[in-house]
């Protein structure tokens, strides 16, 4: 392992420089556009630094890239027989959004409120309203965040109403970006003593996408050392019942995805007795249906061949994948990445692509059809 690449930066909660660490034997480090991520340290407890990097509550930094950094939550050391380890875990910065819940305003911080946090905007908007109103800037300023900021609104992404109300602010966060196609990340400014909550629209490099270079992966181009596909319908639903105000035969219904039928139909309730309209349950329903969606994706590792994580793509981006074993061809996100460093096997990135790849029975059915 390269001692760039093990270059372990400590801080302490409020940024202030602790030291480094360079002797590390393995870190591995997480990210995903939808959730927290998180990175495992191991090394020997007597080496330089250690104590500091174990510390609960302090920063980590690797690499000097702000983007590969987080908070220690967790250590454990073992010894036995002559033989120590130290190991180390924590949160990327999107995981304070697990230590808030949606605390919706009062009729008087919000008139008309009634109870719910709401909010209409495109994607980047609401995501960064829910980050602000929970972490940031809330109302209590007991629940912000020190030294969090919010990036600057560029109103990016589709436009969508949202609401919530005493919910997981981390879930709500989660079922945001997948409905509105954006990721978001918190990542550290440490000259600046700060965290920074940003989204993460994307770049497409699909094969078709006719604007930048695209980037394919295949096991056949050797830019693929492995690959596991998996297709996950335990939680699948695709027709919600949508309830509204009202009570009993006076609440007002209305049906999702009325036209599945048969084997094809999976039913659900969903329970929104703030919607005053149809259209009011055929949006917040609509979106809630869409966290029952099937879940669709492939773990890879990544050959450094042709195609360089952070330099020819980035987490977010749309590539192009090609599965010759399932006939399978895709144009799909890069939605999560864990890097890793060992010594002495050197760097590796394992790439989690999805979890909306096309099902690959529809792909069979597809080309048959074409025949």
């Amino acid at each position: 392992m390269e001692s760039s690449l093990c270059e372990i930066r400590v801080y302490d909660p409020d940024f202030n420089w602790i030291g480094e660490v360079t002797q590390a034997e393995s870190v591995q480090f997480t990210r995903d556009i939808f959730g927290a991520g998180g990175f495992e340290i191991h090394l020997h407890p007597d080496k330089t630094g250690a104590l500091d990097l174990s510390r609960r509550g302090n920063i980590i930094m690797i690499g000097g890239d702000p983007h590969l950094t987080g908070v220690v939550r967790q250590m454990s050391v073992s010894e036995a027989r002559g033989q120590a380890e130290l190991v180390i875990y924590g949160d990327t910065g999107n995981g304070f959004a697990a230590q808030r819940i949606t605390v919706p305003p009062t009729e008087a911080q919000v008139p008309g409120a009634l109870g719910w946090d709401r909010v209409s905007g495109p994607a980047e908007t609401v995501l960064k309203h829910y980050a602000a109103m929970h972490m940031a800037t809330a109302y209590d300023a007991n629940r912000n965040i020190p030294h969090l900021m919010i990036a600057a609104d560029q109103k990016r992404g589709k436009v969508f109403p949202w609401q919530c109300r005493f919910s997981a602010l981390a879930q709500e966060l989660t079922n945001i970006g997948n409905y509105g196609g954006m990721g978001y990340e918190t990542y550290a400014d440490a000259a600046g003593k700060k965290w920074v909550f940003e989204v993460i629209p994307g770049t497409d490099r699909g094969f078709s996408n006719g604007k930048v270079s695209p980037v394919m992966f295949r096991v056949e181009y050797r830019n693929l050392y492995d690959y596991q596909y998996t297709e996950d319908y335990k939680n699948f639903r695709n027709t919600g019942y949508a309830g509204g105000a009202g009570e009993d035969e006076q609440r007002l219904l209305y049906t999702l995805g009325a036209g599945n039928a048969g084997y094809g139909r999976w039913e659900t309730f969903l329970d929104y007795g703030g919607a005053e309209s149809v259209s009011d349950l055929t949006v917040i329903g609509g979106q809630k249906l869409n966290t029952f969606a099937e879940a669709q994706n492939l773990n890879a590792t990544l050959a450094p061949k042709t195609f360089v994580y952070g330099r020819d793509f980035f987490l977010g981006d749309t590539v192009s994948l090609y599965l010759y074993r399932l006939c399978l061809k895709a144009d799909c996100r890069l939605t999560g990445v864990k890097e890793i460093w060992e010594r002495p096997g050197g760097h590796t990135v394992q790439a989690v692509f999805g979890n909306r790849l096309p099902n690959f029975y529809t792909m069979f059915d597809r080309q048959a059809t074409v025949r």
